[in-house]
């Protein structure tokens, strides 16, 4: 299904869903490009005994995240579980999301996460409602052996009643845990990845999946039944 507005999103440099974003420092590691960012994934485990902590480091400025004064007061402890994007100088760009309250994206020092590239499971793993924000995305069973339905809605809030929405519809088969969404070929179709860690569905679209500022990049969470 067509994406119901074509989104003109405005982000200087940015190419395409699919590739580091052009013209970002090399040393962000935020939210918004979090899952755009990167084509490969990893799981990471804060490592350590009883009391250690793994200390988030911004961005902020041109020195960080090796400087010492990049150091914030968010840490994370043993056996917490983090997603990986990249790992540069030393610190691994990450993502937690904990049980309550407000996900978390910064640098972690490589030496303190046990990080872990897993096999892809098969296309039995994507069944189910995955959900982020207000997205959803449902994958079931399709007639073809190894085919999966695919469809989706997102949603923009703004202020009052303003609110813009987008979809994704279609058939596809995973392979090597990965599925590369697409309306068609055009410049203002929407294309996305959909990438499988584990227990998280990795997306990352091109911004042209809805209307204005509607996007369905993120990191979903299976919906328990």
């Amino acid at each position: 299904m067509r994406s119901i507005l074509v989104c003109f999103f405005a982000i200087v440099g940015f190419t395409s869903a699919f590739g580091q974003i052009e013209g970002n420092p090399e040393n962000w590691c935020r939210q918004g490009f979090f899952t755009r960012d990167s084509k490969e994934f990893s799981l990471g485990t804060v490592k350590g005994s009883k009391g250690a902590k793994a200390f988030f480091y911004n961005d902020f400025e041109d020195n960080c995240p090796g400087s010492p004064s990049c150091r914030e007061k968010a840490y994370l402890v043993p056996g917490n579980e983090v997603v990986v994007n990249r790992v540069r100088s030393g610190f691994a760009c990450a993502w937690y999301e904990p049980l309550k309250g407000q996900t978390r994206v910064g640098w972690i020092k490589e030496s303190d996460l046990g990080i872990t590239k897993l096999v892809p499971g098969g296309y039995r793993s994507w069944l189910g409602e995955w959900t982020h924000a207000w997205n959803g995305i449902v994958f079931t069973e399709n007639k073809l052996p190894g085919f999966l339905n695919v469809t989706g809605n997102a949603t923009w809030k703004g202020l009052g009643d303003n609110v813009h929405v987008g979809e994704i519809d279609g058939r596809y088969e995973p392979k090597g845990g990965v599925i590369e969404y697409s309306d068609g070929d055009g410049e203002y179709d929407c294309r996305a990845t959909l990438r499988l860690l584990g227990k998280y569905l990795i997306v990352a679209d091109n911004l042209n999946c809805g209307g204005v500022n509607v996007s369905f990049s993120g990191i979903y969470i299976k919906r328990r039944r």
